[in-house]
């Protein structure tokens, strides 16, 4: 006879190899670089509990079509950060933001983890679906060009917070090969899509605060990542996102077809010496409306990518700051935001821009930035009308 294992004995042994990698695991991490838990109030404070966030002050020169703005100063953001280790599995973390002085307050995350080994473990809670690297790290200290790219914003909306959970984790190719990943089911983007702006589909637009609250039909949206970090340096990731955004049904009806939105998004990081490299390129599918009068206002498609180098020529001890750095920084941003041709003409369909930023930055310490930047713009309405636009500005951002 084969001997026959109890319920009992099986659970016990599972919960044994369980306690085994978790204790093998100590001296590694599931955890994002530079995301949620890497940031200066986690890692200096420790404890239980620990507060920080960060405040984001910028100045602004705009001229567009040689028409200027004026000058003015803008309160961007002022973010609150709350983390609590409840237990040495259980952790919590939040973000409370303020933008543009008290214009917009959101809670940006409110999370908990539960640790179960390095490459298993729980999330669950207001969330930053991982669509691309900037939109789980983002927080304005760790850059240096004030305004965030524009296929991170306009294309990916960034920044994204959604309800929902999953799993994230790491698994170690080598000691020094790391591959990480994170997976979660989402309440997901709303009407907003194609309904919240009269110039088209806009992705940003299907954010919505109500759906931290319920899905709007239902069904949620699926978002994962999965990045590299290699022996040499840096990070390479792929992410998706994908879901039904729009309202279908209405008390077991059905007033509408499924409309999907779906992103697909490439990202690197990547450091040597005094360079730094980073770079995101994103291709969204919308299903549109059938019924819409203009077949050309609402995009299927859209598309964009932006390309970043920051060199470090100054890194010494200068006015008492034992870290202080200096940085030439460059970038370079595309989008566009209806990729096709018109239904009858079959010419290009505009709405797409181009931006050429650069600029100088001053670090005191790592965890603070100056930056001094310029910005030329290219915008091409739907009819391929060209607009021009500078702007020049300064800024400070810093950790607390």
């Amino acid at each position: 006879m084969k001997p026959k294992i109890k319920i009992g004995g099986f659970l016990f042994m599972l919960f044994g190899v369980t306690q085994i990698l978790a204790q093998t695991d100590t001296t590694r991490t599931p955890f994002q670089r530079g995301g949620i838990y890497d940031r200066p109030y986690i890692l200096k404070l420790g404890g239980n509990t620990a507060i920080g966030g960060y405040a984001e002050m910028n100045s602004n020169y705009m001229r567009q079509d040689g028409v200027a703005e004026g000058f003015s100063f803008e309160n961007r953001r002022f973010n609150i950060f709350l983390y609590s280790a409840i237990s040495e599995r259980v952790k919590f973390t939040s973000e409370l933001e303020f933008e543009h002085g008290t214009e917009e307050i959101k809670l940006e995350t409110a999370l908990v983890d539960v640790l179960l080994a390095t490459p298993v473990n729980l999330r669950a809670g207001i969330l930053l679906p991982p669509i691309g690297r900037f939109n789980i790290a983002h927080d304005s200290p760790r850059y240096n060009i004030v305004d965030r790219p524009l296929v991170s914003t306009q294309i990916i909306p960034a920044t994204l917070s959604e309800v929902g959970a999953g799993f994230f984790g790491a698994f170690y190719a080598t000691p020094f090969d790391r591959f990480t990943y994170e997976i979660y089911a989402v309440n997901g983007l709303t009407d907003g899509v194609v309904l919240g702006d009269g110039a088209g589909t806009r992705i940003a637009m299907g954010k919505s605060a109500e759906a931290f609250a319920e899905d709007n039909n239902g069904s949620p949206a699926f978002t994962g990542r999965l990045a590299y970090n290699p022996r040499f340096g840096g990070e390479f990731g792929v992410s998706f996102y994908t879901g039904n955004y729009n309202t279908y049904q209405a008390e077991g009806v059905s007033i509408d077809e499924h409309r999907r939105v779906s992103l697909l998004a490439f990202d690197a990081d990547y450091r040597r010496r005094r360079w730094h490299f980073r770079g995101e390129a994103a291709l969204a599918q919308i299903d549109t409306p059938s019924d819409q009068v203009d077949n050309d206002l609402f995009a299927e498609r859209q598309r964009g990518f932006y390309v970043e180098g920051n060199y470090t020529f100054l890194r010494r001890p200068l006015l008492g700051m034992p870290e202080a750095a200096v940085i030439l920084f460059s970038r370079y941003d595309m989008i566009d935001l209806n990729e096709g041709n018109f239904d009858k003409t079959r010419q290009n369909i505009g709405d797409a821009t181009r931006r050429l930023t650069s600029g100088l930055a001053f670090r005191p310490t790592t965890d603070t930035t100056i930056r001094l930047s310029y910005w030329r713009q290219w915008e091409d309405d739907r009819f391929n009308n060209r607009s021009h636009s500078m702007n020049v500005q300064f800024g400070v951002a810093t950790y607390f």
